[in-house]
């Protein structure tokens, strides 16, 4: 979870990885709306990655997170193959 510590425009960006037969679908969230929605459906490679991105104002203290959306998720690699990340690129 990521709370910006000041006003300002935020970029914000995210990949994971699934394995053969993986579904998963991820959303960006801010202050517990979704924002963005970003999917892997039952892909047929070995692995296969993704990514997605967000650039949003935020006030002080809001908070901006990933979830998982779809109950059956099946796998979501972990390690350096999945990552989020967001920092400050503006003020306001």
């Amino acid at each position: 979870m990521f709370t910006a510590p000041e006003d300002g425009v935020y970029s914000f960006a995210w990949s994971f990885l699934s394995k053969k037969g993986g579904t998963v679908y991820i959303a960006a969230v801010v202050d517990n709306v979704d924002h963005v929605y970003t999917c892997i459906h039952n892909q047929q490679s070995q692995y296969i990655s993704t990514s997605g991105n967000l650039l949003y104002e935020l006030n002080k203290g809001t908070r901006v997170w990933i979830r998982t959306w779809y109950s059956p998720a099946t796998f979501i690699h972990g390690g350096f193959y999945t990552y989020f990340s967001g920092s400050k690129i503006s003020s306001i």
